[in-house]
């Protein structure tokens, strides 16, 4: 299936035809957070450097003096400045991609539009989108030599889910219990099965599916209000991506839930994902192969 590249001076279509794993494999330094100890509170703000791949993608349609008209939160997965987002928080209502010179990248955010030590803004150089998988790969300028910027791990592809069912998963969020906002930590049990509860039954389903990861959020502090949201897990190679908050995830599972009984992540673990991602992360501003498909 062809797929959009997207550069401010030129459009043009790919094919997907090869899977490049640079990264996992042989990625260098990844998710390792800048902070004291490796302790990870829930509730508390995140302090400078201790999530350095945490991003957002603002995007204003007029002067830059003004908030943002588009906040798209994403994860830094690659030191070459890639970030990964979802791709419908950077379309306007026709499903067309913003203009690309009115984006801007934060990366190593401690909150929203405030520059603090350990965090870097860049101009937006291209973008590459999946309509299907609803993922988007921002490429920001970064400078040539190397500016220090620490990915977040990415998955293998074949997670073997058993090894982390009982464990606990991770997003950060806009705070609305300190009063200078800033993102503050949020734990999420990864269970094998979620059940959601109706006014008389309980619906069981898989937390994990093929598309989507499933988090009990009732009883918890996790409110959504962002679109891109990583979602993060320790394992023992460094903090690895698990999900992307996006348009795409199933509603509830089942009739009978209430819609705050759960959250829903992409599994950026499923091949379409997997294969997208790491066949894109060193094609940039080589001589893509066009289809008219």
């Amino acid at each position: 299936m062809a797929k959009r590249i997207v550069d401010p001076n030129w459009v043009v279509s790919v094919v997907v035809i090869g899977l490049v794993v640079p990264a996992v494999a042989g990625q260098c330094a990844c998710g390792i957070r800048q902070s004291k100890n490796d302790t990870v509170v829930p509730g508390e703000q995140i302090e400078p450097g201790e999530w350095p791949w945490q991003s957002a993608i603002y995007w204003w349609g007029g002067s830059k003096l003004n908030p943002p008209q588009r906040i798209c939160e994403g994860a830094l997965v690659d030191s070459d400045g890639w970030v990964l987002t979802a791709a419908s928080c950077l379309q306007n209502e026709a499903g067309d991609l913003l203009n690309l010179t009115g984006m801007v990248g934060h990366v190593g955010l401690v909150a929203l539009q405030q520059k603090t030590e350990g965090s870097s803004r860049f101009p937006v150089e291209g973008v590459l989108m999946n309509d299907d998988l609803d993922l988007a790969l921002v490429r920001l300028k970064v400078p040539d030599e190397d500016w220090g910027g620490m990915p977040v791990c990415l998955t293998d592809g074949e997670e073997d889910w058993d090894k982390l069912f009982g464990r606990a998963v991770y997003v950060l969020q806009q705070s609305h219990r300190h009063r200078l906002g800033g993102f503050e930590i949020v734990k999420l049990p990864l269970e094998k099965n979620v059940i959601c509860y109706g006014s008389a039954l309980a619906v069981k389903a898989k937390a994990i599916s093929h598309s989507n990861i499933k988090l009990k959020s009732r009883g918890t502090h996790y409110h959504r209000n962002a679109q891109g949201t990583p979602l993060y897990i320790h394992k023992p190679e460094g903090w690895t991506l698990l999900g992307i908050s996006n348009k795409i995830q199933a509603d509830v599972p089942g009739s009978l839930c209430h819609p705050g009984d759960y959250e829903s992540f992409l599994n950026v673990n499923m091949d379409e994902v997997h294969q997208w991602t790491f066949s894109k992360l060193d094609d940039f501003g080589a001589d893509p192969e066009t289809s008219t498909e």
